[in-house]
């Protein structure tokens, strides 16, 4: 009948980390919803834009899908965005595009390696 698909444990921790990442997220762009009309809703859309990246990520690397390697990097470059704005000066910025761009591409290594490996 249904056959047992093996995944591998960094796949599964990996899935359920940007899952739970992603659903709070979620939660974080209702809190953060602007009650009155003078106040902006950039930081409420970034976080449920981010968030809806993030599950995607999730179900694509649970589903071992091509793409995830590519989901993972689109939603660890979402958060060079408030980096830019977190320090005015840019100081953040450089280190934060150093560490963002080292863990994406560690993690689109390990995703694109992990699809190759037969279940």
């Amino acid at each position: 009948m249904g056959e047992k698909v093996s995944r591998p444990f960094g796949i599964t921790i990996l899935a359920g980390a940007l899952l739970a990442v992603g659903c709070t997220g979620i939660v974080v762009a209702w809190g953060a919803w602007p009650r009155m009309s003078s106040i902006s809703p950039l930081l409420a859309l970034f976080a449920l834009a981010w968030s809806c990246v993030a599950v995607l990520t999730a179900v694509l690397t649970w589903r071992r899908s091509r793409f995830a390697g590519a989901a993972f990097i689109a939603a660890i470059g979402f958060l060079l965005f408030p980096a830019r704005y977190i320090v005015p000066g840019g100081q953040l910025f450089l280190p934060a595009f150093v560490v963002v761009t080292l863990v994406g591409v560690l993690g689109y290594r390990y995703l694109s390696r992990a699809q190759t490996i037969p279940a």
